[in-house]
């Protein structure tokens, strides 16, 4: 008798470590796949997202750029603050080059050092204002990018400005002034 009590002790022993070690190494499992499929519908989003540089302008004695962006993707884009707008110029006050990343602001005419998108347009060209979700970038629409700069672009040198969106996905546009 006293073997049967101990053949079930040890038999619950073992019950209660496995399911200790079931639940152990399905806990972390489940958090692997969650990543996993968190990482590839980024990874899609990516792979939909794509942007084409329009015209870039350079106004106000070289303080001002102004660049017209198309979404050309299958993405929409939304989160302006996550964006990041970086300029590449030589600058008027013979300092040099200058390599500024710029603040994002929602200010309708951005202070020295900030970027802001002025506007979303069906046609960027024609200022055609967008009809459809307001404020958000959609496929097939435009957008323009207004940064202010300090110092101002020297004259004659070439430039660069690039933008990063929330997923990552860059444009870059080189232009004179």
């Amino acid at each position: 008798m006293s073997s049967l009590v101990i053949a079930l002790v040890s038999v619950m022993v073992i019950l209660v470590a496995m399911t200790g070690l079931v639940t152990g190494f399905t806990g972390p499992q489940a958090q692997i796949g969650e990543t996993v499929r968190s990482s590839s519908g980024l990874y899609g989003d990516i792979s939909r997202t794509e942007l084409s540089s329009l015209t870039v302008s350079v106004i106000s004695a070289g303080a001002t750029v102004d660049w017209s962006v198309g979404n050309i993707g299958q993405t929409q884009l939304r989160v302006f603050e996550d964006w990041d707008v970086v300029m590449v110029y030589q600058d008027s006050a013979g300092a040099g080059l200058q390599v500024n990343r710029l603040t994002y602001t929602t200010n309708v005419t951005p202070a020295a050092g900030e970027w802001t998108v002025t506007g979303v347009y069906i046609d960027a060209g024609t200022l055609s204002a967008e009809v459809f979700n307001p404020g958000i970038v959609d496929p097939g629409e435009e957008f323009i990018i207004r940064a202010q700069l300090s110092p101002s672009i020297a004259t004659p040198t070439s430039n660069t400005v690039t933008l990063a969106v929330e997923n990552g996905v860059t444009v870059s546009a080189q232009f004179a002034n």
